[in-house]
């Protein structure tokens, strides 16, 4: 059995060149069930105009409907927990005939039929059929909700009022929020920053704007500084790669539909302070300023995939990083690495000659090489402060930079897909260039998936204690290294902020690489 319920709302609505040639449409919504469930997927729908004994067709969607039998065809309409809306007379939609324009003025008797079938079950009426006002009124851009009078409702919308119908003017107040969502627009949330970035914008950072509008049939328009943004017609905006030349100044939203237009402001600043630093002796090596904070480390004991070494703790580093923007690429490695005298290969990739994709087949014990190597080259031009060194960044810190203000699974939510990063389902099964994919609010790419990345710390099972604990560095000693971030081969929970891994500090695979840290002593 399947159940359908009527929406309060039914609204005629003709567009404003109506008076002169354009034919009406019908906003209607409903509600169908099936199998005492709300129904979710593709509905297959008719609708038809009957008079009060559903003995006469006025109209039906595709023309079929005679004597108020069933129309021959259906039309196909997305139904989301229960819920569908259609424009009657939209020629726009396949299978769907125009409203005769004279039709609501000729009968005053006006109801609607619905058939619906799930596309498994047969059609069945959906009772009680619908009544019209039997007069439509032509509401176009400029009127405002204020100025629609209870005059231009039938009687069974007033009916869903929250006052006695009467003449007059109609407030918003006195409208359901079914019947809002067809009116003028409302924006709910402004244009903000994302809150991890606790309103502040970085230079090199990756910056979306997001917003929420109420409303029906909503188009959007970013600006700045009053121009149009070519492209920029969704409620979010994204920039990828911030500098205050190009991005500082003042971003409108404007979102807009039949019955008029709304906007929002939002001034961007992009704060120059959390710099680049690049490095010469490894290809240019990009790395940018993480601040110190505090930050809780771990997963909640709720977060699917997690294991038992990952307990919630807060950790405070007192003091400021550079990190690398991206993972250390073969050209870069190559560039550190040539002429070594440690028997080590300067290309020791699995999939060589890639100079932009991340070297792996790197041991724990090559990177000290690589590390030294570094710096001895930086030191020599120099260019390396006193205190200063080039390392790799201890666990804490990695996992610091890698939330990047966040709390939740992933840097960018609780779910992940092939669109996130490069992992088993991505279907590439290999590296690719560094990046590919967005970065995370502070500007660090690939910090889930493509390699792993090797950090400084020995592993231990279980994280050392205190509140907060204060610049960890992990174990005294062990036998195996920490590791982190997930690979092009690891399934979408290793890739989790929290998730801990191990490995010896000799051996080498594939799936692991590094990204460096430049920090004071």
């Amino acid at each position: 059995m399947n159940l359908h319920k009527f929406i309060p709302l039914c609204i005629l609505l003709l567009s404003g060149a109506y008076a002169q040639a354009a034919p009406p449409f019908v906003t209607y919504a409903g509600q169908v069930a099936s199998g005492g469930q709300p129904f979710n997927g593709t509905g297959q729908f008719k609708f038809a105009f009957v008079n009060a004994d559903a003995n006469v067709t006025y109209w039906s969607h595709d023309g079929t409907s005679t004597a108020g039998s069933e129309p021959t065809a259906y039309i196909s309409v997305p139904v989301n927990g229960g819920y569908y809306s259609v424009l009657l007379g939209n020629t726009a939609m396949s299978g769907m005939g125009a409203i005769n324009p004279s039709l609501f003025k000729t009968y005053s008797d006006i109801h609607l039929r619905v058939w619906f079938s799930d596309g498994v079950a047969a059609f069945q009426e959906m009772t009680p059929h619908r009544p019209f006002a039997s007069v439509p009124y032509a509401l176009n851009a400029g009127v405002a909700v204020g100025s629609i009078t209870k005059s231009m409702l039938g009687s069974d919308v007033l009916a869903d009022l929250n006052a006695t119908p009467q003449t007059g003017s109609i407030t918003t107040t006195q409208l359901n929020e079914e019947i809002l969502k067809y009116l003028k627009p409302k924006i709910i949330q402004s244009p903000r920053l994302p809150p991890e970035a606790n309103g502040q914008v970085f230079t090199g950072q990756q910056i979306i704007l997001s917003s929420q509008a109420d409303g029906r049939y909503l188009s959007y328009q970013w600006k700045k500084d009053g121009i149009d943004l070519s492209g920029e017609t969704n409620a979010t905006l994204t920039i990828p790669d911030a500098n205050a030349s190009q991005h500082d100044g003042n971003y409108t939203l404007v979102v807009t539909n039949d019955f008029g237009s709304v906007e929002q402001n939002l001034v961007l600043d992009v704060n120059e302070s959390r710099t680049y630093h690049t490095v010469p002796s490894a290809a240019n090596m990009a790395m940018i300023w993480v601040e110190p904070g505090t930050f809780t480390m771990g997963s909640p004991t709720t977060e699917t995939g997690r294991s038992t070494n990952e307990t919630e703790h807060d950790v405070s580093l007192t003091k400021g990083f550079y990190l690398g923007k991206y993972e250390v690429t073969q050209a870069q490695y190559e560039a550190v690495m040539s002429g070594n005298t440690n028997s080590l290969s300067a290309t020791p990739s699995n999939w060589p000659n890639n100079p932009n994709r991340p070297v792996e087949q790197v041991s724990w014990d090559d990177v000290q090489i690589f590390l030294t190597r570094l710096n001895a080259s930086e030191q020599a031009a120099g260019r390396l402060p006193s205190g200063w060194s080039y390392v790799l960044p201890t666990e804490s810190q990695w996992e610091y930079a890698c939330r990047a203000g966040t709390t939740t699974v992933y840097s960018w939510g609780d779910t992940i897909d092939g669109s996130k990063a490069n992992y088993s389902i991505s279907g590439l099964s290999q590296t690719t260039d560094v990046g590919q994919y967005a970065a995370n609010p502070w500007g660090f790419f690939d910090m889930h998936g493509n390699v792993f990345e090797w950090t400084a710390d020995w592993y231990g099972a279980t994280y050392p204690t205190g509140n907060p604990v204060v610049d960890p560095t992990g174990e005294a000693s062990g036998s195996t290294r920490v590791r982190r971030g997930g690979s092009c081969n690891s399934v979408g929970s290793s890739l989790r902020s929290a998730r801990r891994l191990d490995y010896a500090p000799g051996a080498r695979h594939f799936s692991i690489g590094l990204r460096v840290g430049f920090k004071q002593q």
